[in-house]
């Protein structure tokens, strides 16, 4: 018997559905499965990443959005910025301008006149009230440290100024521009000789001297100022309107050279021009001769003055004034042929209308004449001449203080800006042929010929200020020229003054 043995195939047992559901599948289902669900994971995958790749995009586009504003405000900035820094310079570099241009005016016209010309200057630079543009000129400033000072002048500007980006993105109003400026004159220089609207000629020395301060003249000639090659010249400096003629001789030394076609030095002594003469009832005396025995009297005595005649202080030894003032009117006033005159304290004014005698004071051929805080002053439409000549020994020197008049206080002699100007050898001013001169205060001869010559000073003067129509000065020995001392003195003195800022 055959013995057949079949093999059958074994069947796997059927699973339950639900221990497929819960049995986790299997390494080899998991490899079976992972390429058929690559794709579709690739593809779920990618649509997160792109919309990255979108979002980045949306936020660089705000990210420019911004930096572009920012970068709009900084152009905003840079050109608003930018012309608001010019327009702030041009509106300062105006009230500059403007400021020093009244300040230079009030050197020689009216404070109203100075004001107009800071004004002027402001239009010139492009600034004029309207609208849009403020301009203010005052005298004296209204703020600040020189605010109740009458020398210094303010000018003021302000300008609305457009934004224009500014406006324009971030919706800006106008910007205010302002500008302050503050300037006056101030010395530097003083001049001890000045010659008003003449030359100023100083000739035949052996050595002048002006120790700290200058010669001037206002005259615009080719020879304004004309110095002598002889002997040994010495100054601060030399300031004319016109030309000076020996500045640059070897035997010149300027300390602080010398200035030509500069602006006129101003007149510190014309409020002088405006002295009113007195007119006081004449007296009824006959005489007119005095001395130390017929003593002349005195105003503040008589309440009268001597009036068209030749007066003379005369032929004696010593003569002694009283203090006080002595009043002239067409009459004129010698001193002669004496060996002494003394006074302290007298003021000798002569007034000269034209009529009766020539108004002239007079002081020669003496041996000493000594007369302390005195003035001596020509007055009227027609004054006459002052003459120091021949005289051993002279002293003249003025009041700080003066006792008829303060607008005299430090002045030795006046003559009115009126009558004969005078010439060369026949000067309106004489003082020559002095042994020993000792002069202490101001001289003011406006529109008058003054001639200094033949004199020496073994005591030189501190304060010898001389302002003239034309000035001569020659053939000195040992007369310096010095100002130094004229502020104890109460003298004004000539000053070449220069426009600054000083806020």
């Amino acid at each position: 018997m055959l013995n057949i043995t079949t093999r059958c195939a074994r069947r796997k047992p059927e699973r339950n559905p639900e221990q497929i559901a819960t049995q986790p599948p299997s390494i080899l289902e998991w490899s079976r499965a992972v390429p058929l669900r690559l794709p579709l994971l690739l593809s779920r995958l990618g649509s997160p990443a792109s919309r990255l790749r979108r979002d980045r995009r949306g936020a660089t586009v705000v990210l420019f959005a911004v930096s572009a504003t920012a970068l709009l405000g900084a152009v905003a900035l840079i050109t608003d910025g930018g012309l608001l820094y010019l327009t702030q310079r041009r509106v300062q570099s105006a009230a500059d301008a403007a400021a020093i241009a009244a300040a230079s005016a009030a050197g020689t016209r009216s404070s109203t006149a100075a004001l107009a010309a800071a004004t002027e200057v402001a239009t010139l630079n492009g600034f004029t009230t309207d609208a849009e543009t403020t301009v203010q000129a005052r005298n004296p400033p209204d703020s600040g440290p020189y605010m109740n000072n009458g020398q210094a002048y303010e000018v003021t500007i302000r300008r609305r100024q457009p934004m224009a980006l500014a406006a324009t993105l971030f919706g800006m109003g106008d910007s205010d521009v302002s500008a302050r400026a503050v300037a006056m004159l101030k010395s530097q220089m003083q001049v001890c000789l000045l010659a008003l609207n003449g030359t100023a000629k100083v000739s035949s020395f052996s050595k002048f001297e002006m120790r700290g301060c200058a010669i001037g003249a206002n005259a615009t000639g080719s020879k304004a100022v004309q110095i002598d090659q002889a002997g040994s010249f010495s100054a601060q400096g030399v300031v004319t309107a016109g030309l000076c003629d020996g500045c640059t001789n070897t035997n010149v030394k300027l300390t602080d050279g010398y200035q030509e076609q500069m602006p006129p030095i101003s007149n510190p002594y014309a409020p002088l021009d405006k002295l009113t003469p007195p007119d006081p009832p004449c007296t009824t005396s006959s005489t007119t001769s005095f001395n130390s025995t017929m003593r002349i009297p005195r105003y503040e005595q008589s309440q009268t003055a001597f009036c068209n005649k030749a007066y003379f202080v005369e032929n004696d030894g010593v003569v002694v004034l009283d203090a006080g003032t002595y009043i002239f009117r067409n009459a004129s006033l010698t001193f002669r042929s004496l060996s002494e005159v003394r006074c302290n304290g007298c003021t000798f004014i002569l007034v000269g209308t034209g009529a009766g005698t020539t108004a002239s004071f007079t002081a020669a051929t003496l041996s000493q004449f000594l007369c302390d805080n005195c003035s001596i002053v020509l007055l009227g439409s027609q004054p006459g001449q002052v003459t120091f000549s021949s005289i051993s020994k002279a002293r003249l020197t003025a009041p700080a203080t003066n006792t008829y008049d303060p607008a005299l206080n430090g002045m030795i002699i006046i003559r009115a800006n009126a009558g004969p100007a005078g010439t060369s050898s026949n000067p309106t001013l004489n003082l020559s042929n002095l042994s020993a001169i000792d002069l202490l205060g101001g001289i003011y001869v406006p529109n008058a010929f003054t001639r200094i010559s033949n004199m020496s000073a073994p005591n030189p003067s501190t304060c010898l200020p001389v302002v003239a129509g034309t000035l001569e000065v020659g053939q000195l020995s040992n007369f310096p020229f010095d100002v130094s001392g004229c502020p104890g003195r109460n003298t004004k003195v000539p000053q070449v003054m220069v426009p600054r800022m000083v806020e």
